[in-house]
């Protein structure tokens, strides 16, 4: 059905009708009882307007492209890349997810392949270290860094504060109990995230100095590169008494490396994480884990984003949000 032919039953221009499909009847003081008419016939004959068409039309393809490193089901990523899916469908954008495995070569191919589809916004978490200057040369387009610092002089990022975090899941750890030995396990020493991670737990641990430390960093945040890495390391090292864990892909891995060694993941390691996951909830074992707020992330990136195409002004600003702690058996 086109649009002459709903204006004919409607009784009404087809201009009209074009102005009630796009949402600029009021703009344009068309009447209730018009855009009432106009919208009972769409609906009694099912009309949907043709989006590619309305976004030539606009300058716009209605699609956001989204750069993530992992699309493994119990990462904090892919439960935001979920919900960004399902809430800018319901504003009617298509959402392309890519996945870069924490390659850098592959996620500047990722982006370049986006902006080529011309999408209209791009949403990153990114494996490029904080110098990049990559993303500069887009500036034509809206670009938010989430989760991961993303460098560029028209980015918004919206972030956790990793190094306070850090050391507030550290602060927890250390005053549990007292402690022999603690594996600390990171990967990507290079990425900012990973830095702040870091600090902030050096911060907490500069008045624990009786304390042996560990510091074991992987190739990737990925569960079986994590695993593997971890198998290595048990080797040569007893069972720590304490894990800290900057990602729970890795923590993961840690858990099958200790379930393929012996068996069982002991009840008397204490376990300190970023990121949650019902299995936590299962094990008898002390757990604390900082865990981000992920309907709060998600509606702040949909806003900033639909708000820079609206108003076609590129911020630079970091948005905050606040990870929470939670406790499992950590009396």
């Amino acid at each position: 059905m086109k649009l002459d032919e709903i204006a004919k039953l409607a009784g009404v221009s087809r201009t009209t009708v074009s102005y009630v499909i796009n949402g600029k009847a009021k703009k344009y003081r068309v009447s209730d009882r018009t855009i009432e008419k106009v919208k009972s016939v769409i609906k009694q004959y099912d009309f949907k307007p043709n989006i590619m068409a309305a976004g030539l039309r606009a300058g716009k393809t209605y699609s956001i492209g989204l750069i993530i490193p992992d699309l493994e089901n119990t990462s904090e990523l892919c439960k935001i890349a979920n919900l960004l899916e399902s809430k800018f469908r319901e504003r009617g954008y298509q959402l392309l997810i890519t996945c870069t495995n924490d390659n850098q070569d592959i996620e500047l191919q990722c982006a370049k392949h986006l902006i080529q589809r011309q999408v209209d916004a791009l949403l990153v978490s990114s494996a490029l270290p904080a110098d990049t200057v990559f993303y500069n040369e887009y500036a034509q387009i809206p670009i938010l860094g989430f989760d991961r610092y993303l460098n560029g002089k028209h980015v918004t990022n919206v972030l956790g504060d990793d190094e306070n975090d850090a050391q507030c899941l550290a602060d927890n750890l250390f005053k549990k109990q007292s402690y022999s030995k603690v594996l600390f396990l990171s990967a990507l020493v290079s990425l900012p995230v990973s830095q702040a991670r870091e600090r902030g737990f050096h911060k907490a641990f500069s008045s624990h100095n009786n304390i042996a430390v560990d510091y074991l960093y992987v190739a990737q945040f990925n569960k079986a590169v994590a695993k593997s890495a971890v198998e290595k390391w048990l080797e040569n090292n007893e069972v720590p008494e304490a894990i800290f864990c900057t990602s729970l892909t890795l923590l993961q891995g840690f858990f099958q490396a200790l379930l393929d060694k012996l068996g069982e993941i002991p009840k008397s390691l204490v376990i300190a994480t970023f990121g949650h996951h019902e299995m936590l909830e299962i094990l008898s074992n002390p757990v604390v884990c900082m865990v981000q707020d992920y309907q709060k992330i998600v509606q702040t990136l949909i806003n900033l984003s639909l708000n820079e195409l609206e108003d076609r002004q590129l911020g630079s600003d970091t948005n905050s949000i606040q990870r929470k702690v939670v406790y499992h058996h950590y009396d």
